[in-house]
């Protein structure tokens, strides 16, 4: 009995040796940004390039979804605020707070930014970012900031599968990566047009989303994964007396004037809120979660003014 059970251990710990040794070793940063090359426009190969190739400095940085990506036009916001300041929008597709707090933590390793605006829109993701795994740190991907992460063993196993990739590309396969973007801002630009279906359909589902709440108990336990991400990611900025706000970006269809933990955020730091004119008019949407050229210039010219007037860009303290 003892032999068989001897045996048993050897096969499953051949099995698990493997996995052992993928986390164990050194984890390339440039090549987890360039893996995920086929996911939103190639847009982390060059969050990679403007952070930590490119010796451009980044003053005041905008950090969330695509909705930031899509809202902030970088290059004019820092023309607009008429000060030696580089804006860069480092939006990134999709909600995530775990997917912020890696960029925010790789903008920190690299840059000395003056101020960061992170987004928050009407309610808080309660799942990780799918693109998480891909390129956390061995100890960010083991170790997670709450007992509930409905991710934990999907994030565990992607995480192995990118690292088992980066042994091959590194030692079989010898990948180089390509020359580095000279690429200053990230706006995606878009002139579409949200279509009469699609503005009509997606407040239809906000709609619904609204009748049919989760309970309060289950939403208290889901929601604390996203603010554990988000107080990790407020430590590190605190730890650098670096200054932050929010600004929130919502959907069209939802008509929620504020977010659903407006609260939460006001104690933490300051809240701006765009004019809803520029949300309640549908020629300034390219569908019916992202701004378009239209909306978005109206709401970076907002976001200049609300730089230049209500915060001192010298040392970014709020007036």
């Amino acid at each position: 009995m003892k032999r068989l059970l001897l045996k048993i251990a050897l096969f499953f710990s051949l099995l698990v040796a493997p996995f052992v040794v993928l986390f164990t070793v050194p984890y390339s940063e440039e090549f987890a940004y360039h893996y995920i090359e086929h996911d939103c426009y190639n847009h982390g190969a060059w969050i990679y390039d403007r952070i930590a190739q490119n010796p451009t400095p980044i003053d005041i940085a905008f950090i969330g979804s695509s909705h930031t990506l899509h809202a902030i036009q970088d290059k004019k916001t820092e023309e607009l605020t008429g000060f030696n300041h580089h804006v860069t929008n480092l939006g990134y597709c999709r909600y995530g707070r775990n997917m912020e707090y890696l960029i925010l933590k790789m903008l920190l390793k690299y840059k000395s930014p003056k101020l960061v605006v992170i987004e928050v829109h009407e309610d808080e993701e309660k799942n990780s970012h799918d693109i998480f795994p891909y390129l956390a740190e061995t100890k960010d991907l083991l170790l997670t900031p709450t007992v509930i992460n409905r991710d934990y063993f999907s994030d565990l196993f992607n995480g192995g599968s990118a690292r088992l990739e980066y042994f091959k590309a590194k030692h079989i396969f010898r990948k180089k990566y390509p020359y580095p973007s000279s690429e200053l801002y990230g706006y995606a630009a878009s002139e579409r047009m949200v279509t009469e279906q699609e503005w009509s359909e997606n407040q239809k589902a906000w709609q619904k989303r609204l009748g049919n709440a989760e309970s309060e108990r289950i939403e208290k336990m889901q929601v604390k994964y996203p603010f554990a991400y988000l107080k990790k990611t407020i430590n590190l900025l605190n730890e650098r007396d670096i200054p932050f706000a929010f600004v929130y970006l919502p959907d069209s269809g939802s008509k929620l004037e504020i977010p659903k933990y407006m609260g939460i955020y006001k104690k933490l730091a300051p809240v701006l809120i765009p004019p809803q004119a520029i949300f309640n008019e549908s020629s300034n949407w390219m569908d019916a979660s992202h701004l378009n050229d239209k909306g978005s210039e109206k709401l970076s010219l907002w976001m200049a003014e609300k730089l230049s007037n209500e915060w001192c860009l010298d040392s970014v303290k709020p007036n």
